[in-house]
């Protein structure tokens, strides 16, 4: 057992100078010590690489890695493959971590010899003052048998979902081979953390879940990369959809209440990106765009098939005539009509104001 072991806290950056000296706050105060800071910039346009650069030349425990712009995959496939710790930990940094975050994970993993940990997080919603927990009972497993029906029954069904890379702690011994063997984050805009994960899954032996909250996702009310209107979200939410029933068919096998829980996923995925204004509010689609959007969600095969054996309100506020007609809508494939009464709502909306 390494009483002293290194931990890599590996961090993509990408024009997030606003967000650097609170993030980095966060690390500074850690109680334990041993850790390098390993920065990757992907090609950012304002002063994050200055602001790296001179980090690193005041402390030694930083490094940084400057890239032409490739994506927050590339960014993260690169910090693994420098890091030089015998754990690694991602971290956004534009979020905050608790203190204890390193300490409390190297104490368990020298304890337990995990391959992974899993720990609680806050959501925290600046623009509607709203603040979310998640949080695991402690609960260790031994094999991946037991791996898998812990996250069947728990982990696959969480409030938010398991795919929060920065809610994971990795020993890179398990991880770098796999890595090697070809499990690399991909080249999408979004749910690349998740799509790592789900590589990763039927490799776990040893791991173990935490009941304490040491990270907190923050939602800007400006937004974040995942609340932020894109224009390929469709197409990484379907792609998020074919890796979990890729692993569903080769790792999981039949299991009715996992394949409900990725149907409902799907749907309220989907849904998000029509319904809610903060996503389409900032798309710059006129009407016609807007609709034809809407039309190749609502016709796209897996959801259809989804919205076939399931059906759960995915309208905020479910019992108003607007959400109602909306889940209609969508269900029954009616672009034009879903398109109509969300522009009613919308326009109730602000008259109310």
């Amino acid at each position: 057992m390494n009483n002293n072991p290194l931990v890599t806290v590996a961090i993509p950056v990408y024009n997030a100078e606003r967000f650097l000296p609170s993030g980095l706050d966060s690390l500074w105060s850690q109680t334990y010590q041993n850790f390098e800071i390993l920065l990757a910039d992907d090609g950012s346009t304002d002063a994050t690489p200055s602001f790296c650069d001179e980090i690193a030349a005041k402390d030694g425990r930083v490094r940084v890695l400057h890239y032409q712009h490739q994506g927050v995959g590339a960014m993260r496939n690169a910090l693994v493959e420098n890091a030089k710790g015998d754990y690694l930990y991602f971290f956004d940094i534009d979020d905050q971590i608790e203190p204890e975050l390193l300490e409390r994970n190297v104490e368990a993993m020298e304890e337990g010899g995990y391959d992974m940990i899993f720990f609680g997080f806050e959501v925290v919603n600046q623009q509607l003052n709203l603040k979310d927990q998640v949080r695991m009972s402690r609960h260790a497993v031994q094999t991946n048998d037991e791996f898998r029906d812990y996250y069947c029954n728990v982990l696959a069904g969480m409030d938010y979902g398991c795919g929060y890379l920065p809610t994971k702690f990795f020993r890179c011994s398990f991880l770098r081979p796999l890595f090697e063997g070809g499990n690399r984050f991909e080249h999408v805009s979004m749910h690349e953390d998740e799509i790592f994960l789900l590589g990763l899954f039927k490799h776990v032996g040893r791991t173990c879940s935490l009941p304490d909250v040491f990270y907190h996702y923050i939602i800007y009310p400006k937004g974040n990369a995942t609340t932020a209107f894109r224009r390929d979200g469709l197409d990484n939410t379907v792609r998020l959809f074919r890796k979990r029933m890729e692993l569903y068919r080769t790792w999981v096998g039949d299991c009715p209440g996992l394949m409900k829980i990725y149907r409902e996923q799907l749907l309220v995925a989907a849904s998000c990106g029509l319904m809610k204004p903060q996503y389409y509010a900032s798309s710059g689609m006129n009407a016609a765009e807007h609709i034809r959007y809407i039309a190749r969600t609502l016709a796209l095969p897996e959801v259809r098939e989804c919205a076939a054996h399931c059906r759960i309100p995915l309208a905020d506020s479910p019992k108003s005539i607007f959400a109602k007609l909306m889940d209609s809508a969508f269900y029954s494939n009616r672009p034009l009509l879903f398109y109509a009464v969300r522009c009613l709502r919308d326009f109730h909306k602000k008259r109310k104001r």
